[in-house]
């Protein structure tokens, strides 16, 4: 390396650092990199409403007459378009600038809310709210990780605070909208939330590179078909190891199992998503990411055993918030743990393959979780995702087994 050259970043044309006279020196990366993780995390703030869905329910059903099975359709149609916005725009952030990427996700999140709010159909709805909100945002949520998850150093940390940047938008929308609703009704609630979504979409636009990602090495046909071991054994984790959580936040009412404390289960479990993907992501960037992951899969055990022993009251609870903290940190260890083992150009496009495990997850285990409790009770049910939460653990071992990385610098 000549006296002064620059170290190339993960965006063609950017720095990392200048190395002068065999000493690296920051130049304008970091200052760039801060620049990017906050638009980052902006991304993921305001691609958040699909998750919001329940509160909008009882005003849908109220204008338009339309059935709860009808209106859980559509949330089904908005995730398996936000899995498929994921799957796809992880392998376009590959390739495309993630600005351009950014503004495509704003434009269809503002259409889609726009769409919602005039819908006078529920296959309007299907399309404005399933299709167009669910793929744009789960486009949104791939091209925010991708620039997280290409970091050179503090991965863990990057991940972290943009993953939870997504659970605090949810969080935040759903009150906002709960109120919007009663002052303004569905038309104008749904004005206010494309207008004020579209404005941090914008800003995380501009904040975000604007280079296309370094070219990738061209790779032979049967490199790009067969995922490692390693990613394999990630995709089941993630998979299996979400599957408890999302049955929970479905049914957490009944497995706190205490009159009147719904809104306190439903409350903690977020309160542990948040914390765990906030809190674990720098711890693993100090422990490794196969710790991590096998500390997690201990969590995810210890939460369901008092599931599946009947827990009531304070016990169950305790349990909810253990299962919001096992998923959050989940969340965040498994895309950081996908960057550890694949090169940074094909980042996305891996996580996307990944990120299916989750979204089979999230359409299976909620449905299976519900239809076991009218057979064996939901104690019952959770004695089978013991086993869920054993296999995830499996997926864990064959992880390290196959190659993953410490993911310490």
């Amino acid at each position: 390396m000549s006296p002064a050259e620059p170290v190339r970043g993960p965006w063609a044309g950017t720095t990392t650092a200048v190395t002068i006279r065999g000493v690296s020196v920051p130049g304008v990366a970091p200052v760039g990199r801060t620049r990017a993780l906050a638009g980052a995390v902006l991304l993921d703030l305001a691609v958040s409403p699909l998750f919001a869905w329940d509160v909008f329910t009882d005003s849908l059903r109220r204008d338009l007459g339309v059935s709860d099975a009808l209106l859980a359709g559509v949330f089904s149609v908005g995730l398996v378009a936000f899995m498929a916005g994921v799957l796809l725009g992880g392998r376009a952030a590959d390739a495309a600038p993630p600005r351009r990427l950014a503004l495509v996700a704003l434009a269809g999140t503002v259409l889609g809310l726009l769409g919602t709010g005039a819908a006078p159909s529920a296959g309007v709805l299907v399309v404005a709210f399933g299709v167009l909100v669910g793929g744009s945002t789960g486009l949104g949520y791939a091209t925010a990780v991708r620039v997280a998850g290409t970091v050179a150093a503090r991965r863990g940390l990057a991940l972290g605070v943009v993953v939870s940047a997504y659970a605090v938008g949810t969080a935040a929308l759903a009150p906002t909208a709960s109120a919007l609703l009663a002052l303004l009704g569905r038309g104008g609630t749904f004005v206010v939330l494309a207008g004020a979504l579209g404005g941090i979409l914008l800003l995380a636009a501009v904040l975000v590179p604007g280079t296309r990602p370094t070219a990738a090495p061209r790779t032979t046909r049967s490199t790009r078909a067969r995922p490692s071991g390693a990613v394999v054994a990630l995709w089941a984790a993630f998979g299996l190891g979400s599957a408890p959580a999302l049955a929970a936040f479905a049914q957490a009412g009944a497995l706190a199992a205490t009159p009147g404390a719904v809104a306190l289960a439903v409350a903690l479990l977020n309160v542990g998503n948040f914390a765990g993907r906030l809190v674990v992501g720098p711890l693993s960037d100090r422990l490794g990411r196969p710790a991590a992951l096998h500390a997690d899969a201990a969590l995810l055990v210890a939460a369901c055993v008092p599931f599946a022993l009947g827990a009531a009251g304070p016990a169950a609870l305790v349990a909810l918030l253990v299962l919001g903290l096992q998923y959050g940190a989940l969340s965040t260890l498994v895309p950081a743990a996908t960057a550890d083992v694949v090169p940074g150009e094909r980042f996305g496009t891996t996580y996307g393959l990944v990120f299916t495990g989750w979204g089979l997850a999230g359409l299976v285990a909620p449905v299976g979780a519900a239809a076991l409790a009218v057979g064996i009770g939901l104690d019952g049910a959770y004695r089978a995702f013991l086993v869920v939460a054993a296999l995830a653990w499996g997926g864990v071992v064959a992880y390290g087994r196959s190659g993953g990385s410490t993911g310490r610098p």
